[in-house]
């Protein structure tokens, strides 16, 4: 089988459409705001037509603020019951549950401080890992094979023709893409979230060094 790709008609985990190369729209993506002063939540679902007996419902994804968990409710975690977990149960960190992932030499397999963790509709556990220069690749835990990955490439054939899109590459597996695209887009909105962060700490720094008229502000600016 070939790698799926999936096209973001909109390079934003927020608000985009995931499309095939031959121009199938597989998955609609949005956030809304239902009131003023309510937290945003991510929709995810299918046009009507492509769902099991007409369901168009993936997934929703409420962020909260706060001392509120953000919440994730989806028919993904058994196939059939409607269910809400928070998302930290959902993708987790080793040691904030007990869990029997193991890597090399029988020791519990550490992924980084970022990495997060999920139990696959397979009964297989995979984990989303931060890769430097691309974003969150998805290896199964034990073979650490790799799943899926953010990629940005020229397109070559189909509805994308000589355009550069980012993509999400799905290597052939028994894990549902449902599950894939949810947790990749939770954990890819939030990494923009830390990326933009850090950006505005930095500018804020390298405004008050600039402010102060120390050496280390000259230095910055002479490798500008």
């Amino acid at each position: 089988m070939a790698t799926m790709r999936l096209y973001f008609t909109r390079n934003d985990p927020e608000h985009t459409i995931l499309m095939s190369a031959n121009g199938t729209i597989h998955y609609q993506v949005e956030t809304v705001k239902p009131a003023v002063f309510s937290t945003p939540t991510l929709c995810i679902s299918r046009p009507p037509g492509v769902g099991i007996d007409g369901d168009t419902f993936v997934a929703e994804v409420q962020w909260r603020r706060g001392v509120h968990h953000p919440v994730v409710r989806s028919h993904i975690f058994d196939g059939t019951e409607f269910i809400e977990i928070e998302v930290r149960d959902f993708l987790f960190k080793i040691g904030r549950h007990r869990s029997h992932l193991r890597g090399d030499g029988g020791k519990a397999d550490h992924g980084g401080p970022s990495t997060r963790y999920f139990l696959g509709n397979d009964d297989e556990e995979y984990m989303w890992k931060p890769v430097k220069g691309v974003g969150y690749v998805l290896l199964h835990c034990k073979t650490r094979r790799e799943i899926a990955r953010p990629v940005q490439e020229m397109v070559t054939e189909g509805f994308f023709k000589g355009q550069k899109k980012y993509c999400l590459a799905i290597e052939p597996t028994t894990l549902d893409i449902d599950v894939i695209v949810v947790s990749f887009l939770i954990m890819e909105k939030r990494r923009r979230d830390r990326v933009t962060a850090e950006s505005m700490k930095m500018r804020h720094l390298d405004e008050d060094a600039a402010a102060e008229g120390g050496c280390e502000a000259e230095m910055t600016g002479a490798l500008q």
